[in-house]
């Protein structure tokens, strides 16, 4: 925001050059730099609009740094106009005929009505003050608003009052389908959200924002009406955005201005169009009917030194208070600025005494702080240690959207009630909180199956069920692997066999799930991942890919499987004694499991057999409801070598027992 520097040193002749504002603001208030010719800038906060948006704001700011005296000059007079005073003078008949209809939108409307006036040219010191600020200067009534807004920091806006229809002004909302030009000939289409000053028949400006054609001050003025308003922030800011319109009125009323300052900027506009230009003061309105309330803070000088660092005196921070505006009520109670909208709490007061004092003076001392170990998370150690393993496995990682459709709801199979909904969704693709990882990597499939014909990707991510009425987040793992007129779906449960030993998983199994609700599984072609006896996961071959296609998914409690894992892996040297492998070939029906005949394989001696693998599995039309499976078993012990008659007989025991039990026959 652009500063005049003549305007300043008016006030405060005690000032040197710009440099010195620049430093003092930019050290103990504001960030302030040089601007060409005679301005400076001056970065604000949006907070502190109401009190330093203006030159008068400046000056009270380096008044409290400096602990200067201000040559108030005219401004003396603040708020300028005696209202009560000159009301006596007023016509008998009220002249101001305003009605506020929306308090809400506009919490303070004030008016003042001037009679002789006459258009002309402002006073050269004025309008180069305007022009240092980027303003054009266009008439003395107009040009003493524009000044005023930037002398005091409240924007105004004059009516002529024979333009307006009725003679009236009514702040309401704006009617549906109700059209308004401003002043510079732009129409824009109002909505009943929008705020807007009308009269008798139709809109004459958008509230805060900008006038309206019509109304506005001409060369034929000779009465006209000040407003200063006090407008909702956040009603300003919307309809800047719904207009596109941004001016300097909307970027003031859109930062919290307070209702205070309404009525010493209409004073002192009044005053000034009296005092330059012969004007008569006639009548005002105010539409507030009860004084703000105070705000008293308390300030405890021993919080403020443990929070700083620093051993200030009470007195001493008093006399800070004082230099910022700031009334000693009692003690430690201090009543705020009227002003100052940004003083909430006493954490703000901190800041005030802080800031003028400054600090960069505060002294450099060591933090004492309770030193605690780091404490590992394991989730994130497990997060890390899962990734590189399946990484190491072949696998890629993909991150997918926590949010999910109606359309990948139904081809999980979940209901609309079992699921989160958000509230206010930025899209009909991002309606709910997933309940499962395995619709995402499906969304991938389709993806990578146009460029590639054979991958493996896997996700670690949250997702989201009821439990009740309440909602239950956890951590899951999900892989899925595809491939092209290639089966996976032994491949993904060697995988997850190797990924889980390689956590220290050592007590998990592979069984068979008969359940056809799993979508959107193949029904006969579930295993359920059952860890330390409880079911952790679910693997399977996914049913809806087209011809050619093999597509195996995996998805477990990430969470749940952390509890499992075994804090200390034990050592088990390699055995110094060589392996046996054996092939079997066998034909049973196709309604038997492979993992029940794999588990019957190596629970038929765990102490000689160290493995046992299905590596082929065929069908035939011609052997009718038989498959044709191959097993490698592996016979290995610490102790010894095998002979080949134990492992003979040892065979012998195997194709004995799976004959006997799922009907086998050798080929």
């Amino acid at each position: 925001m652009k500063f005049s520097y003549d305007l300043i040193k008016k006030f405060l002749p005690l000032i040197k050059n710009k440099a010195q504002i620049i430093e003092a603001l930019t050290m103990r208030a504001f960030e302030a730099e040089d601007a060409s010719g005679n301005t400076f800038e001056v970065n604000l906060p949006p907070n502190r609009y109401s009190d330093a948006s203006s030159h008068w704001g400046i000056v009270k700011e380096l008044t409290a740094i400096f602990d200067w005296l201000v040559d108030y000059g005219s401004m003396k007079k603040l708020p300028v106009v005696d209202f009560v005073k000159n009301k006596s003078t007023a016509r008998k008949k009220k002249s101001l005929n305003i009605k506020v209809w929306d308090q809400k939108l506009c919490p303070r409307y004030t008016a003042c009505y001037l009679e002789g006036i006459s258009i002309k040219d402002s006073p050269k010191w004025l309008q180069d003050i305007l022009k240092d600020c980027g303003l054009r200067p266009i008439n003395n009534v107009v040009d003493v608003m524009n000044y005023v807004m930037l002398e005091m920091g409240q924007p105004l806006h004059a009516f002529d009052v024979d333009k307006l229809e009725g003679g009236k002004l009514i702040i309401r909302r704006a009617k549906k389908r109700e059209e308004m030009a401003t002043i510079d000939g732009v129409k824009y289409s109002l909505t009943p959200e929008i705020l807007v000053i009308a009269d008798a028949k139709k809109p004459v400006a958008i509230a805060g924002i900008k006038g309206g054609r019509g109304p506005e001050v001409s060369k034929t003025t000779k009465r006209i009406i000040i407003e200063a308003a006090n407008f909702d922030s956040v009603s300003i800011y919307k309809t800047s955005k719904i207009l596109g319109l941004v001016t300097d009125a909307s970027v003031r009323f859109s930062r919290l201005l307070s209702e205070e300052l309404a009525i010493l900027g209409l004073g002192r506009s009044a005053y000034l169009l009296e005092d330059l230009f012969g004007a008569k003061i006639i009548d005002y309105f105010d539409s507030r009917k009860k004084l703000l309330p105070k705000h008293i803070l308390k300030f405890d000088i021993n919080k403020f030194n443990k929070f700083i660092g620093v051993d200030l005196k009470r007195e001493e921070a008093a006399v800070y208070l004082r230099r910022l505006g700031f009334k000693n009520i009692l003690k430690d109670e201090w009543e705020a600025p009227i002003l100052r909208t940004d003083i909430e709490n006493h954490e703000d007061v901190i800041e005030e005494v802080a800031r003028l004092q400054g600090f960069d003076d505060l002294k450099s001392r060591a933090p004492r702080v309770n030193l605690v170990p780091a404490l590992e998370d394991d989730l994130i150690i497990l997060k890390e240690k899962a990734r590189n393993a399946l990484v190491s496995l072949g696998a890629d990682e993909v991150y997918n959207h926590s949010f999910v459709s109606r359309k990948d709801l139904d081809l999980m199979s979940v209901k609309i009630g079992d699921v989160i909904e958000l509230e206010n969704p930025i899209s009909r693709e991002f309606q709910y909180l997933r309940s499962s990882l395995k619709s995402g990597l499906i969304v991938n499939f389709g993806h990578n199956s146009k460029f590639f014909n054979d991958f493996k990707i896997f996700e670690i991510g949250k997702v989201f069920n009821r439990n009740g009425k309440r909602i239950q987040e956890y951590n899951s793992l999900g892989i899925l692997f595809a491939s092209k007129n290639k089966e996976t779906f032994f491949a993904l449960k060697g995988v997850m066999s190797s990924f889980l030993k390689s956590l220290g998983v050592v007590d998990f199994i592979f069984a068979p799930e008969n359940s056809s609700k799993l979508a959107p599984f193949k029904e006969g072609s579930v295993l359920k991942l059952e860890v330390d006896g409880s079911i952790n996961g679910y693997l399977g071959k996914f049913a809806g890919v087209s011809k050619g296609w093999h597509v195996s998914i995996l998805e477990l409690d990430f969470d749940k499987l952390l509890k499992s894992i075994e804090g200390e892996a034990e050592y088990r040297p390699l055995s110094k004694y060589p392996a046996v492998m054996r092939d079997l070939s066998i034909f049973v029906k196709k309604s038997i499991q492979i993992g029940d005949v794999m588990q019957e394989i190596e629970l038929s001696n765990e102490k000689l057999i160290n493995d046992a693998d299905l590596v082929d599995e065929y069908f035939d039309s011609k052997q009718g409801d038989k498959q044709s499976l191959t097993f490698r078993i592996v016979f290995q012990v610490e102790d010894r070598t095998l002979t080949n008659e134990e492992v003979d007989r040892e065979m012998d025991k195997i194709i004995s027992l799976l004959k006997r039990k799922f009907s086998a026959q050798i080929r």
